[in-house]
């Protein structure tokens, strides 16, 4: 599995988020195309710089400021030529921080009306970040955080002074996986980047990884990084055996169901057998701790009298997750089971036996009902 951990140990603002995707998932091209079909009043430049011996790249944005409702900035992305997956997952992020403003004020989130974070910076900062995100998530990338410092004392804003975490920041990671300690000095972690960050991340990346490359961004005064990694798992299996010379077709059709309910896979190979005769060698693979019930299984449905189990004490497996949703299939509502598996990038598969109820349902043809339902994945 790939995985990407945003490594937050100084706080996170919007721009350090983008800029460390610069040189991975972005360039500054795509920076200038952001602004250019949003309409943005902004320029920005990026430079070089050392932080604490470490060079770290650093987005510089000029702007002039702008208050937004919310509507107005969905209005704003809506009428962009952006992308409509950078579109709706940018809206999203926007929707976070809008809940947030309306439970702090008591107001319905609708009608927020975003002051620092609805300027043309915090809009280019949402959408950059998306866009670099969705490109790493479509080469099989999924996303962590460490625990994040949020800071302390106060900060001036449209609304006066106020604490930190500001209201919004903290109303933001309420429910959220990021895990957070009240730590360091100043605004560390600002409302968008903890919004960004609430709605990409999955938690805490707990478990052994191997890391593969490392960027590095900078705030103001502070480091940011973004590591991308690989995780590889591994299990124990046995390869089951047995070769059938004096077994009808339905008979062999009718194994290898029966043995599918309890192996991991079945595959049935045509092979010549002794004495020249055409033969099928029937393979499954179990775990070890089943694979003497399997063994038994095989010899009962196929008549065989004995079956070979091979031990392989070391098989590389794909992180993979199965989860039900529910799919609109030309006009109509079904609930499909989704198997998805990240070898490198993401791969998404519906499960054959539901196509198949859904195909005869809709009466329509397999292959047409399983692209369709694909598209929808």
């Amino acid at each position: 599995m790939r995985i990407a951990i945003f490594d937050a140990f100084e706080g996170a603002g919007g721009d350090m988020i983008v800029s460390s995707l610069l040189g991975l998932s972005l360039e500054e091209k795509d920076l200038e195309g952001i602004i250019e079909k949003l309409d943005l009043n902004i320029s920005f430049r990026v430079e070089e710089v050392y932080i604490n011996a470490i060079k770290a790249k650093r987005l510089l944005v000029e702007e002039k400021y702008k208050e937004r409702t919310f509507q107005e900035v969905l209005d704003l992305i809506d009428s962009s030529a952006l992308d409509d997956e950078v579109k709706s997952e940018s809206k999203a992020i926007f929707e976070r921080m809008a809940i947030a403003e309306g439970a702090v004020h008591g107001r319905d989130y609708k009608k927020a009306v975003f002051h620092e974070i609805g300027s043309d910076d915090a809009i280019f900062d949402v959408v950059a970040a998306t866009t670099g995100i969705l490109r790493l998530k479509k080469e099989g990338y999924r996303f962590f955080a460490t625990t994040i410092r949020l800071g302390s004392g106060s900060i001036s804003t449209a609304h006066g002074k106020l604490p930190v975490p500001a209201p919004a920041t903290l109303e933001i990671l309420k429910n959220s996986n990021l895990e957070v300690v009240f730590e360091g000095k100043g605004e560390l972690l600002t409302p968008t980047a903890a919004a960004i960050l609430a709605h990409f991340c999955e938690g805490k990346a707990s478990f052994p990884v191997y890391v593969d490359t490392i960027s590095y961004s900078a705030g103001r005064r502070s480091l940011f990084r973004l590591i991308l990694a690989e995780t590889r798992s591994f299990d124990s299996v046995a390869v089951l055996e047995t070769t059938v010379d004096d077994a009808s077709g339905e008979v062999l059709g009718h194994a290898i169901e029966e043995i599918s309910k309890t192996a991991l896979d079945v595959n049935a190979i045509q092979v010549i057998g002794k004495k020249g005769r055409p033969a099928v060698l029937i393979r499954a693979i179990s775990s070890l701790s089943k694979a003497e019930e399997l063994a038994k299984i095989i010899m009962e449905e196929t008549g065989s009298i004995g079956v070979r189990i091979i031990p392989v004490y070391h098989r590389a497996i794909a992180e993979r997750s199965e989860e039900v949703k529910e799919v609109r299939v030309f006009g109509r509502l079904f609930k499909v089971r989704v198997k998805t598996s990240y070898p490198r990038a993401k791969i998404v598969k519906p499960e054959y036996e539901d196509v198949k109820v859904i195909a005869k349902e809709l009466n329509l043809p397999l292959n047409v009902v399983y692209r369709e339902v694909l598209k929808k994945l």
